[in-house]
């Protein structure tokens, strides 16, 4: 049954963007229309496509059973398992140049493909994680691996030497207000925020950037968050219950805070897409339709004195108002989705002036965001706001003060210990 309305509610601090006068507004909640799925029918399962990729590198008298790796690949997070296929499948390539199998690999193989992955200008970061997987590969075929071998570590250091080790980091999205002295320069949540608009998509991405930025969210667990998961509290913040994370494969389980105007931004978003369980961001199709004004029926009279007769030409039309039919998907959005949805919402916010880039600052800008751009600007906020590196790793749920130090690095000096000591005394 479809269901009209006006979507007049705007949340806190959206643009004035409203629904064009007469256009009539129809929302199919979930189960009323069904959304093409993006995944063909034929695409193997990443398992299967992962012991397939597998199969076409050992020798050919080396059966590869996919029960043999079902276990091992179940303990694995999907992202995790995804990366791992896209990485053995690089090994393929470049393995099916050469003369003999590509796994086992020898020292000399791994030392060549090192070389082949710098001059792909490939980081280091990503070549020794590839490097990882090769060893977890030979782990599952039961050989010994030639990563940990002093040939592969001198070849990983020299690299290391000629590049450096720094890893490129997501631009940050933060706050946008002022936050510690630290001045805030190129895109930020606020400024993104108040370029959504107020219809049904906007609503959505809306709600998903602001919880993402809340909570610190990696973007499995912006996938994995549910209606279910988020309870009100008394003064109108949240509580949400992340089940699974990256650092967190068997479930244990944890709670982050959410800001009271996150909840009003997700309830409206709930309420216009009539979502009442399930997963909270969800895929939003849209049919647009123009409207056009009527016409009476022609006569004899009004046709030129040799036009051709053609009574369905000559008939009556109908005005149209003109309508938008947003259908409401029952499945959580994907990665790509998510980063789609970053990149579209920042360039609004630059078509509208609320961000203060142009020509090339503006594309290297909006190269730089990515699905982690929420979890790195509220990182850096809260070193901006004088908080120590533990606490900020308990809060964003990372297993190590080192990785909040790394993705606060420009700003974790302003609070560290000397900073704190000598502000007051070295003016």
């Amino acid at each position: 049954m479809k269901r009209k309305t006006a979507l007049a509610v705007s949340p806190p601090h959206a643009a004035s963007k409203a629904i064009p006068e007469g256009e009539v507004v129809t929302v199919l909640a979930a189960g009323e229309a069904h959304l093409p799925r993006r995944r063909r029918a034929n695409e193997p399962a990443a398992i299967d496509r992962f012991v397939a990729i597998l199969g076409n590198l050992v020798d050919s008298d080396t059966a590869v059973a996919k029960l043999n790796f079902t276990k091992a690949l179940e303990a694995r997070s999907p992202a995790t398992l995804r990366a791992m296929t896209c990485d053995l499948e690089g090994y393929a390539a470049f393995a099916s140049a050469l003369a003999g199998t590509g796994l086992p690999a020898s020292a000399e193989r791994l030392v060549e493909w090192i070389d082949h992955l710098e001059v792909a200008r490939q980081r280091p970061a990503t070549i020794a994680r590839k490097l990882a997987t090769i060893a977890t590969v030979h782990g599952l075929l039961g050989a010994p691996s030639a990563v940990s071998s002093s040939l592969v570590r001198d070849a990983m250091k020299g690299m290391r030497r000629r590049l450096g080790k720094a890893q490129r980091q997501a631009a940050g999205l933060r706050l946008g207000e002022a936050i510690g002295d630290t001045p805030v320069k190129g895109f930020t949540l606020a400024g993104i925020m108040e370029g959504c608009g107020t219809d049904l998509p906007a609503l959505r991405d809306a709600a998903l950037l602001s919880l993402g930025y809340d909570a610190g969210l990696r973007v499995s667990e912006i996938l994995g968050a549910t209606v279910e998961a988020l309870t009100v509290q008394d003064d109108g913040s949240g509580l949400l219950d992340i089940l699974r994370s990256k650092t967190d494969q068997e479930g244990q389980g944890a709670f982050a805070w959410v800001s009271p105007e996150t909840m009003r931004r997700i309830a409206t978003w709930r309420d216009a897409a009539s979502i009442r369980s399930g997963p909270l961001f969800r895929r939003v199709g849209v049919v647009r339709k123009k409207g056009h004004p009527g016409r009476r029926a022609q006569s004899i009279r009004d046709l030129s004195y040799n036009a051709q007769i053609d009574r369905e030409r000559m008939a009556a039309i109908p005005a149209r108002q003109a309508s938008v039919t947003y259908a409401v998907g029952d499945a959580a959005l994907t990665v790509a989705a998510v980063r789609a949805i970053i990149r579209k919402r920042a360039l609004a916010s630059a078509d509208q002036g609320l961000v203060d880039l142009m020509g090339e600052d503006l594309k290297r800008a909006l190269d730089a965001l990515s699905t982690h751009s929420l979890r790195v600007g509220l990182t850096q906020d809260l070193f901006a706001n004088g908080e120590d590196a533990g606490p900020i790793a308990q809060a964003l749920r990372w297993s190590s003060v080192g990785t909040a130090l790394r993705y606060g690095r420009r700003l974790a000096p302003a609070s560290n210990a000397a900073a704190r000591m000598l502000a007051g005394r070295r003016v």
